[in-house]
C-alpha cells in the first residue's frame, strides 16, 4: 500500500523515516519517537486543542501528585493532571522540569486515557502524546 500514510491510533500520521527526528551536525541525536516537525496545536485532534485551553484556564496547576480538577462549565467532568513527568526514557530534552496532563475530561470513577499533553514549565514548552509516551510531538503554538 505504497503512498498510503499510516495513522496512530490518534489519526495522526505516523512519520516516514524521512519525518524522523533527524540531529543537526554535531547534535546529539535524539529519539525516533519524537517527531518532526512541531505542529500548531490546529492540526492536532479537537480534544487536544480543548484540553490545552481547560488547562490554560486553571493555570497549568502543579502538584506533587496526580489530582482531579473540575473542568469549568462542565459539572460532572474531572481532568487529571499537573504530577511530575519524570523524563526517564529521556524522549524529550533532558534539561526540561516537566509535568503531565490528561487531554480528555471524564467522569470521576472512570479510567483514563492514554492521551497526554506534557508541559515544560521553565520553557512552556509543549508535547502531544497519544499513546501513553510511545510517541510525541512537540505544539509549537496554541498551548502555551
Amino acid at each position: 500500500m505504497a503512498g498510503i500514510p499510516l495513522l496512530t491510533a490518534t489519526g495522526i500520521p505516523a512519520p516516514s523515516p524521512a519525518s524522523a527526528v533527524s540531529p543537526a551536525p554535531g547534535a546529539a541525536a535524539r529519539p525516533a519517537d519524537v517527531y518532526d516537525p512541531p505542529w500548531p496545536v490546529e492540526r492536532f485532534p479537537a480534544q487536544v486543542k480543548k484540553a490545552c485551553a481547560i488547562w490554560k484556564g486553571l493555570g497549568w496547576p502543579k502538584a506533587p501528585r496526580a489530582q482531579d480538577y473540575q473542568v469549568p462549565m462542565s459539572r460532572p467532568l474531572v481532568i487529571r493532571g499537573s504530577n511530575v513527568y519524570r523524563n526517564l526514557s529521556r524522549d524529550l530534552p533532558t534539561d526540561g522540569a516537566y509535568r503531565e496532563y490528561d487531554v480528555n475530561p471524564r467522569r470521576p470513577g472512570q479510567h483514563r486515557d492514554a492521551e497526554r499533553i506534557v508541559r515544560d514549565e521553565g520553557a512552556h514548552a509543549v508535547w502531544y502524546t497519544g499513546d501513553h509516551y510511545s510517541n510525541f510531538r512537540k505544539i509549537e503554538s496554541g498551548c502555551e
